[in-house]
């Protein structure tokens, strides 16, 4: 009986352990660097997917980026413990550090619609910070966004929903389309077409959910795109249950593509773990995570 008592008490010591993580995590932030290059597009059909991880940061690096983005993704404000000021204060440093061309949203300031006001006052006062520092602000519609009209407008973003705005780079005079597409939600999935985007400059898609980039034309595939959605994973299991079971639609990350970088059909990707907690106030090896990416076209 003593064994027995010691084992149910390592095990309810284990059990609360990992509660007791899982609601801290979503409070620690994960600031890092993702640097993306142009490769040669593969324009092989969508059902040929093939996925190559890639290290978020290339090795000897000596010439500085073309474009370098502040990239955020899913606040679900609900519960997002890694409030407004502590990615404004990381926006600050990054732009100190090396100027930013741009910070970028990825989608779903909410989970609920009920929730729109606290969701608002977030990436406002993000937006705020932005034009204190003369930073172009850009942002995309993510699923959970859809409920709402003049989204662009009340979040204090450029919008890049359909849209493609041609950029040059500060360092080399190199040109490339910053271009974004809306989700449509989760209820009435339709998947976006490209916008256009006249001529040979590369083409910097943002798109909430990474699954966009295989239904998109094999010919007009973007060269880079920047994602999220996934959340990580948020709560990892093993054999990646997470996804088998609750995202088993999910095609990319159910072929490894969950976090960081990727060639994906030729595409360099990254995908974002995203700030807060979607449905349930846990995360498991799914630290939140706001990402310089740097751009070499």
């Amino acid at each position: 009986m003593d064994a027995i008592y010691v084992i149910l008490t390592v095990i309810a010591g284990l059990a609360l352990l990992y509660i007791l993580w899982c609601l801290a995590e979503p409070f620690f932030l994960d600031m890092d660097k993702a640097v993306l290059k142009n490769s040669p597009r593969k324009d092989g059909p969508n059902n040929n997917i093939v996925i190559n991880k890639l290290p978020m940061t290339g090795q000897g690096e000596v010439s500085a980026p073309d474009l370098r983005f502040f990239f955020f993704s899913d606040i679900h404000a609900e519960w997002c413990p890694v409030n407004a000021g502590r990615i404004c204060d990381a926006i600050r440093a990054s732009h100190t550090a090396s100027a930013l061309d741009g910070v970028i949203f990825g989608g779903d300031i909410i989970t609920y619609p009920g929730n729109s006001a606290k969701g608002f006052r977030y990436i406002n006062q993000v937006s705020a910070c932005c034009k204190e520092l003369g930073i172009p602000f850009y942002g995309i519609t993510g699923n959970h966004d859809v409920y709402f009209e003049d989204f662009a407008e009340k979040a204090g973003f450029i919008s890049l929903d359909n849209k493609a705005l041609l950029l040059t780079s500060r360092t080399s005079g190199k040109k490339a389309f910053l271009a974004g597409v809306p989700d449509s939600g989760t209820k009435k999935l339709v998947w976006p077409e490209m916008p256009s985007c006249e001529g040979d400059d590369p083409v910097i898609l943002v798109a909430h959910d990474p699954d966009t980039l295989i239904h998109i034309e094999p010919g007009k595939r973007p060269d880079f795109m920047l994602s999220g959605h996934l959340h990580g994973g948020q709560m990892k299991f093993p054999f990646k249950i997470e996804f088998r079971i609750l995202r088993k639609k999910d095609k990319l990350p159910n072929m490894g593509a969950v976090q960081g970088t990727f060639d994906i059909n030729g595409t360099a990707v990254f995908i974002s773990r995203g700030l807060g907690c979607g449905i349930m106030p846990f995360r498991f090896l799914s630290v939140p995570e706001a990402t310089v990416v740097e751009i070499y076209l």
